[in-house]
């Protein structure tokens, strides 16, 4: 059983790795603006020449996540690059050439907040709303104030019937939004799935997408790599996957399960019981937020560094 240290900031690993695959939503950011201590600690990293790459499980395109990122201050500069699920997903349309995307066709039946076709944009493909005459299921996104996921069912049974295959470009369970959790598109995937069709999910946990990862990084070597997300499921499982080292970040997904003023044990107990939730995965590292170092540690560093004067 692997062991799970509890770090009060990243300085306290800076030794151990040069590369960073970072989550976007729950890690950087909530949907309105970064997390305290995020652009302190990106800005530190980019100082000592540490190569970060953001991961998301965004449907929408690489190019429109680096635009979000922008809007909330979360500049190029401080990062190398950003993968995205919905950019290999446009990749694997567009060229239908290797699995699961080989062969689908062009006719596709699109689920997808407030009719964002995004993702759609320059690919050659034909809408279509009856699904029996779909030839692929594209599920970008979902909004539950407008729909419910049983509104689904009678859509899903025809496409069952019909086994038509579903592509899931956001295979998030939930989504985070502010302080607001809703059902994610990877929990339609499944319900398709639950009844009898074939879906394919495009991005985190699945290894394909962290080896992409992986690649882009300059002459660092996997052992120097370290995945730091908010989801044991789809962050920390797929970091684990390609035996990657992984931080688990507590303000993010599953910040409910933990109450302001716990203790370390307490905090453990609670990783145990994510963990076996989640098929007995447990992350390398342990923080309750992207920061560099709280100020407690930082003004111990300071007396370090006045006694050696």
């Amino acid at each position: 059983m692997s062991t799970m240290t509890f770090s009060s900031g990243l300085y306290e690993l800076m030794d151990s790795y040069d590369g960073f695959i970072m989550d976007q939503w729950g890690v950087l950011h909530n949907g309105l603006h970064p997390y305290d201590g995020v652009l302190d600690t990106l800005a530190h990293l980019k100082q000592r020449k540490k190569q970060v790459i953001i991961l998301s499980n965004s449907a929408k395109r690489s190019s429109e996540n680096i635009e979000r990122l922008k809007k909330l201050g979360i500049k190029p500069g401080l990062y190398k690059d950003v993968v995205s699920a919905g950019e290999v997903t446009w990749q694997g349309l567009r060229e239908q050439k290797d699995p699961p995307f080989k062969g689908l066709g062009k006719k596709c039946y699109l689920i997808s907040r407030q009719d964002d076709k995004s993702l759609l944009e320059g690919l050659d493909l034909e809408l279509v709303t009856d699904v029996e005459q779909a030839q692929f299921i594209l599920i970008t996104s979902f909004d539950p104030s407008v729909m419910k996921m049983e509104d689904l069912e009678p859509v899903f049974k025809k496409a069952v019937g019909k086994r038509i295959p579903a592509i899931c470009a956001n295979p998030d369970m939930v989504t985070v939004y502010g302080h607001e959790r809703s059902i994610g598109p990877g929990a339609l995937a499944k319900r398709y799935q639950e009844l009898g069709g074939a879906a394919h999910y495009i991005g985190k946990p699945h290894k394909t997408i962290f080896r992409y990862c992986l690649s882009l990084f300059d002459d660092v070597i996997p052992s120097r790599i370290l995945v730091i997300g908010d989801s044991i499921q789809h962050d920390i499982a797929g970091g684990v996957s390609v035996d990657l080292d992984t931080a688990f970040i507590t303000a993010g997904i599953h910040a409910n399960a933990f109450r302001p003023g716990m203790t370390v044990e307490q905090k453990r107990k609670v990783m145990e019981q994510l963990a076996q939730g989640y098929g007995d995965v447990r992350p390398t590292w342990v923080l309750d937020g992207l920061i560099w170092q709280t100020p407690e540690a930082a003004l111990r560093e300071r007396e370090r560094a006045r006694m050696k004067e």
